[in-house]
């Protein structure tokens, strides 16, 4: 997204380590042996998406998304924890002093490798953007982490990424919204949500981020009609701003 400044580009606050865990590990309290059942690791991963919606967000890509041959791949988990520990260290939840246990550890790994969508854009065989996302209801996609490297948080590049790769196909499987959770404090962040017709719909106190604003990308006409109506009022919505400007 445009306008990211000090190189985050980030709408999850943190998301944690996404190395692999192993399957058995030492403990405070002795051995701890995955609770995962081993016909786990042979299935092929099938996202939340593809399980609710059919909605497979790899199944256009590569795509490419620029002139200089940017473009957006299928994500791999090891790629994507990498690319985060190299240009995003400060992206985790230890980072903040959380401490999690082995089972967690690995049922959040297993989490990010079967229940989530990873996309990663690519230059050159660089990764130098990534998309980590699943969703958070029957209608409701969440934008975990959407992070690029400084010289790549192109208006145009970023613009096209997110229309090809997340609002066109969620919004032909009939998702209604896309949401993402932000700090207040992010400035760049609510520039770019409010150049791509995201909508503020709320906020929260959360013990292990603080404090969030939500973002809303309606994708059924209907609803941001409903919402507007319900909580616009008089005031110009964005869609009059748009006409004027035109």
């Amino acid at each position: 997204m445009p306008g990211f400044e000090g190189g985050v580009a980030s709408v999850a606050p943190r998301a944690g380590s996404l190395a692999p865990a192993s399957a058995e590990r030492s403990g405070g309290s002795g051995t701890y042996r995955s609770a995962l059942p081993r016909s786990m690791s042979s299935r092929p991963p099938q996202t939340l998406s593809a399980r609710f919606w059919g909605a497979d967000l790899s199944q256009n890509l590569p795509r490419v998304l620029s002139r200089d041959g940017v473009q957006a791949v299928r994500g791999d988990l090891a790629r994507v924890g990498e690319f985060l520990k190299q240009a995003f260290p400060s992206f985790s939840e230890e980072e903040l002093g959380a401490q999690l246990s082995p089972r967690m550890i690995e049922a959040k790994v297993h989490y990010l490798r079967t229940a989530s969508d990873l996309i990663e854009v690519q230059h050159l065989g660089r990764t130098v953007g990534v998309l980590v996302g699943a969703p958070e209801d029957w209608s409701s996609f969440y934008v975990r982490i959407l992070a690029f490297l400084p010289e790549y948080q192109r208006p145009g590049l970023t613009r096209r990424f997110v229309r090809e790769c997340l609002f066109e196909p969620l919004a032909a499987c009939g998702v209604e919204r896309i949401v993402a959770d932000t700090w207040p404090t992010n400035i760049a962040m609510t520039r770019g949500f409010t150049e791509i017709h995201f909508h503020v719909t709320g906020h929260q106190l959360s013990e292990r981020w603080g404090a969030l604003v939500r973002y809303t990308k309606f994708l059924d006409p209907a609803r941001e009609a409903a919402f507007e109506k319900r909580f616009a009022g008089a005031l110009p919505t964005q869609k009059d701003a748009k006409r004027r400007r035109t």
